[in-house]
């Protein structure tokens, strides 16, 4: 009996000494100089008396696009609820966007979840990363789906992402490699161990030594690269040589342009540019990647200015969407000279987590919020107006992360109300607890982006 007590003792002690490994308790970490920005008090009262209910919206996010869509560990970029009908039947994306799974790496390590959080870097390294170590923009869904018999709803190219539907092969994405570099750093600070910081700092290396990768737009038919804006400082960026534009698929010029559209093909080509996406630099992942790797502190600094210097005018504090040494700057990409907001605002945070966002930007977006409770998708860069009739719901996230940066409450408040417009409370509702849009046809779209993105926020 002696025996068998002093054997479980030691399978005990083994076994807590394992744990206290795992967790990293006796490894002394490399401090990366993290940042955090928590909700005040009043923030956090706004929240608490709202409808919200923040557990739930996680749980239906992941059952709605990737529990029910058999899709674990990965998360589709939207799901559209079904009508009362069969003729209006649920919607579900054929695609997996990259930058919607680290978020979800972000919300695991966030909560603590390491195992989840190993699960999906796993996964993502598996098939989410090309031979060079960088994340692809996307993968089809069904290549992702490990070979299961799975139901899937109907697919819809209006809802997708209109570039993705003009690829034949998914790019290379800064924007996701970028962000799995925070996530990764995020997991190190919880968790940290040797293997890890190696990971870290392969990555870090990839991202710094990156070179000019190519970015994709979808565009109008008539796209042109930028003119002329209008601004005090001359911004002329002449056309690049290497603008790649394909002709849009599936379209008649002849066609009545009133006509129902009943084809299924894109209706925008391709407009293609190599150079240094700035919506795509996480300018706090690679300030912190630079302490680790000292020898980058110049190139994250010049990456910062070249950041910094892409606004488009004081009048439209917005952004550019590339920069190129050839070239400098291009602003937008369609014929109509309409600038995109999401991206902007992306820079805008970047820029506000290393202190370094100026004050016309960010009153700039309190304005919008303010005089009229509503963001769109585009502005245009001559008149600086709305040049968009469809709300942008990824930028309210966005925004509201901004406040929390500068722990303005006013603008939190105003936001929150604003993105809560679209909360589903209705019981009998499928997207019941998450966020949702509404989408062309009077449907209603759960996306994964909103719903991950406030998650990291209330959490």
């Amino acid at each position: 009996m002696i025996s068998g007590i002093a054997v479980a003792a030691v399978v005990l002690i083994s076994v807590g000494i394992y744990l206290l490994i795992r967790n990293g308790v006796f490894y002394k970490k490399t401090d990366t100089d993290a940042k955090k920005y928590s909700m005040t008090w009043d923030m956090q009262q706004i929240v608490s008396e709202s409808d919200v209910h923040q557990g739930y919206m996680f749980s239906r996010t992941l059952k709605l696009t990737s529990e029910d869509r058999l899709m674990d560990p990965w998360v589709l970029s939207w799901y559209v609820i079904p009508g009362t009908t069969r003729s209006v039947p649920e919607m579900e994306s054929a695609y997996v966007d990259s930058f919607d799974q680290v978020l979800l790496l972000e919300s695991y390590v966030k909560e603590g979840n390491r195992s989840k959080a190993e699960s999906l870097i796993k996964a993502i390294d598996e098939s989410l990363t090309n031979e060079d170590g960088y994340l692809l923009a996307f993968r089809k869904a069904d290549e992702l789906a490990f070979g299961t018999d799975r139901k899937k709803a109907e697919n819809c190219d209006d809802f997708e992402n209109q570039a993705y539907l003009l690829l034949s092969d998914p790019p290379v994405s800064m924007e996701a490699t970028t962000r799995y570099l925070r996530a990764l750093l995020n997991f190190y600070d919880k968790w940290g161990n040797s293997k890890t910081l190696d990971k870290v700092k392969a990555l870090a290396e990839k991202v710094y030594a990156y070179g000019d990768q190519t970015s994709y737009r979808a565009a109008d038919q008539m796209a042109m690269p930028t003119p002329l804006p209008v601004t005090e400082k001359s911004l002329i960026t002449p056309m690049p040589e290497d603008i790649a534009e394909t002709k849009p698929t599936g379209s008649d010029e002849s066609a009545d342009p009133d006509a129902k559209e009943t084809s299924a093909e894109p209706k925008d080509q391709l407009v293609s540019l190599s150079g240094t996406e700035l919506s795509a630099m996480d300018l706090d992942a690679m300030r912190r990647a630079s302490v680790l790797l000292p020898k980058y502190k110049a190139q994250y600094e010049e990456t910062v200015r070249i950041v910094k210097e892409g606004k488009i005018s004081s009048e439209l504090p917005l952004y550019a969407w590339m920069y190129t040494k050839e070239g400098g700057y291009m602003y937008y990409t369609g014929s109509a000279g309409n600038v995109d907001l999401v991206p902007s605002l992306y820079v805008m945070v970047h820029l506000a987590e290393i202190g370094q966002l100026d004050d016309e930007g960010y009153a700039w977006v309190s304005q919008q919020i303010y005089n009229t409770g509503f963001l769109y998708t585009s502005y245009n860069m001559m008149s600086g107006d709305v040049a968009s009739d469809v709300e942008a719901s990824e930028a309210y996230p966005l925004v509201l992360y901004l406040s929390v940066i500068k722990g303005d409450d006013r603008l939190f408040e105003a936001t929150y109300h604003a993105m809560t417009r679209n909360y589903a409370t209705l019981s009998t509702s499928t997207a019941l607890y998450t966020f949702f849009r509404n989408v062309p046809e009077s449907r209603i779209a759960v996306y994964a982006r909103d719903n991950l993105l406030m998650e990291l926020i209330l959490k």
